[in-house]
């Protein structure tokens, strides 16, 4: 959808709090919403057509529940109208961890990856009610197999080649009987994760956040080093130091790998 499109479909009050700000799209990142960066609001805009699977309402809760627990974006608007949800997001400041002048301190920025990771997992769950566990995503995936939503063009190599139905019945047979649940970002990749001069500064797109495994982001977390090229054995064995883990579960990086290829 073009950006005059998007503007034509906007709500009332939606477009009297835009006003005369310009809308960038924003291409970097794997969302499924169109999203949108207002500099003059510092915010940013995301919409797409109402989905029971993963709404914006959702990732709208999400923020809401964490505001004082950790740096996220706050929710400036919110609306679903007509086919259509709208989510304007204070921005979090400064460059995500994918940008290129990190590579000038590999270590470094692999450190502020796993330190932010503990913030998250440290987050107290008690209260919370937003459950994104292997059950809920499992459904996810399930939905999203019968409904021919998984480009086959976004597979990871590995798994390239063998037939999607074959692919779930291998995540069935692998899934895990035990759960360490803690809160988690459910997507956290290197985009996802916002430094300002080398601090941690915040966390965005938690649309698939709750509590659920932890491993479900640290799979994704070393999936997503591999991807922008900071695969080799010491960056990985620092980032699980630095988290403080030395005991791997190899069984559930897979499983939790393997999930994301249905979601």
């Amino acid at each position: 959808m073009r950006t005059e499109e998007v503007l034509q479909r906007l709500p009332h009050k939606l477009k009297q709090m835009i006003g005369s700000a310009g809308l960038l799209q924003n291409t970097a990142g794997c969302s499924k919403a169109l999203v949108f960066h207002l500099p003059e609001l510092k915010a940013y805009l995301k919409t797409a057509p109402f989905r029971d699977v993963e709404p914006l309402a959702y990732e709208a809760e999400v923020l809401h529940w964490l505001q004082g627990k950790l740096p996220v974006p706050a929710v400036l608007y919110f609306e679903h109208h007509g086919d259509y949800e709208y989510l304007l997001m204070s921005e979090v400041e400064g460059e995500d961890c994918s940008r290129e002048l990190y590579r000038q301190d590999p270590e470094g920025m692999v450190r502020k990856l796993a330190e932010g990771l503990k913030l998250i997992h440290s987050v107290g769950i008690v209260d919370c009610t937003l459950d994104q566990g292997v059950e809920v995503k499992l459904k996810k995936a399930r939905s999203n197999l019968e409904r021919g939503l998984i480009r086959v063009a976004d597979r990871e190599p590995r798994y390239q080649g063998t037939p999607l139905p074959e692919l779930y019945a291998q995540l069935l047979a692998k899934k895990p009987t035990e759960h360490d649940l803690v809160f988690t970002h459910g997507d956290y990749c290197l985009p996802n994760i916002i430094l300002t001069d080398g601090q941690l500064s915040g966390f965005i797109d938690l649309g698939r956040a709750g509590v659920c495994d932890r491993y479900v982001d640290l799979a994704l977390a070393i999936r997503s080093l591999e991807h922008n090229g900071y695969a080799s054995p010491e960056l990985v064995h620092l980032f699980f130091e630095v988290y403080g883990l030395s005991d791997i579960d190899q069984a559930k990086m897979e499983f939790y790998t393997l999930l994301d290829e249905f979601l």
